[in-house]
């Protein structure tokens, strides 16, 4: 008994042997080649253009109750000429609070900051005391925050969906001031005011 035990292991152990050199399958391999992966761009351009910008804003004869089509702070047309989405970023940057001296009516309204410093004018710190950012029109499609004056934008990034831009797509961004006639409006007679605008498209 004992040898015919023995001897169906061994014939066991020879058909696992067997079966393990003989353990053949099928098999069919394919190739996918030519495989390429490029990155998208964002490319921002203001005005049609790239950085050194000349897109340069210019607004003279400022006074109270002027309508904006006259002293907006200025229009910039926004376009994303990249292949990915992205959103408008923009920020007033180094203003420049300008008095150009004062004239007699200034004076009289009790300026006594006359000198030739970048400090020292009211237009920028008060006077043009609504300032925000627009699209396409203004006053319309207000972006938010809004600021009490342009040095308190000063350094604050606007943005929102509404300055969402797909590929190729291009919005126009105004910026929104108003005369605060609250004020004795002669303190700014002659002033002027300088500031730089900083936009940038981040990827969505």
């Amino acid at each position: 008994m004992f040898r015919i035990f023995k001897s169906m292991l061994i014939v066991t152990a020879v058909a696992v042997v067997a079966v393990g050199a003989t353990g053949a399958y099928f098999s069919d391999s394919e190739t996918a080649a030519g495989n390429t992966l490029t990155a998208g761009t964002l490319d921002l351009k203001v005005g049609g253009q790239d950085d050194p910008l000349v897109v340069h804003v210019t607004r003279t004869d400022l006074k109270p109750g002027a309508p904006w089509t006259t002293q907006y702070g200025g229009q910039w047309v926004v376009n994303n000429a990249g292949t990915i989405p992205g959103t408008v970023t923009a920020t007033i940057k180094n203003v420049k609070d300008i008095e150009n001296g004062c004239i007699e009516p200034e004076v009289n309204a009790g300026d006594i900051t006359c000198g030739t410093g970048t400090d020292q004018g009211e237009l920028g710190t008060g006077l043009l005391n609504h300032v925000y950012w627009t699209l396409n029109q203004a006053p319309g499609g207000t972006l938010s925050p809004t600021f009490t004056s342009l040095m308190s934008a000063q350094g604050v990034p606007v943005t929102g969906p509404l300055y969402h831009l797909n590929p190729g797509e291009s919005k126009n961004a105004y910026l929104y001031l108003t005369w605060d006639t609250s004020i004795n409006d002669n303190l700014g007679q002659s002033d002027s005011v300088e500031f730089d605008v900083e936009f940038t498209l981040n990827q969505d």
